[in-house]
């Protein structure tokens, strides 16, 4: 597997609060990349994602077991939502980091954007994930997967989201536990 380390601040749910300068400091160019950029992930946001042309196909997606891996603190859900951004990137994907673990992505055609995706769940899958936690132990999180949805527009894609059962629902009862929901990464501290 592929380590990957990621070194949030410490304490603040916000990065780089330190080294953020004033609006008056900076240059117009300085102020639309912070309008138009997320600051946890690196990636453009929701706001550039509307800003930019219409999509042939868009996707939107969501960081599987995200909440769980809050509990260890921000900074290590942060870590695996810069790992993803990381992984939709190397996949080749245009993506924008739209609030919380959700993801947009853009294309030209459904089929190619699909493709990109599994690309991109392979990848960050493969990933070891090192979080530096706020008392300055780290966690290594492996198995980070991502959910998605694809579409014609956001409404579609968002449609195309929701969790869909692996099994119908009288199946699901006969399952062992660990098959019944979604998958969650593996925290070895």
């Amino acid at each position: 597997m592929a380590e990957h380390a990621v070194n949030p601040p410490a304490r603040e749910r916000r990065v780089a609060l330190k080294k953020r300068r004033h609006v008056a400091e900076m240059s117009p160019e300085e102020m639309r990349r912070e309008l138009l950029t997320s600051e946890v992930t690196g990636p453009p946001n929701r706001r550039a994602f509307r800003e930019t042309r219409a999509a042939l196909a868009v996707a939107m997606s969501d960081v599987d077991g995200l909440k769980a891996l809050n509990k260890y603190g921000y900074e290590t859900g942060n870590a695996v939502l810069k790992a993803k951004a990381d992984a939709l990137r190397e996949a080749a994907l245009e993506a924008y980091h739209d609030k919380g673990d959700e993801f947009l992505c853009r294309g030209k055609h459904i089929k190619e954007l699909l493709a990109k995706l599994e690309r991109a769940r392979a990848i960050l899958r493969d990933r070891t994930i090192v979080a530096e936690r706020a008392d300055g132990s780290t966690l290594s999180i492996t198995g980070a997967d991502f959910s998605y949805g694809v579409g014609k527009d956001i409404d579609e894609a968002e449609s195309d989201l929701m969790p869909k059962p692996l099994f119908p629902p009288s199946a699901a009862r006969r399952l062992p536990r660990g098959l019944q929901g979604r998958s969650h990464p593996r925290v070895d501290p």
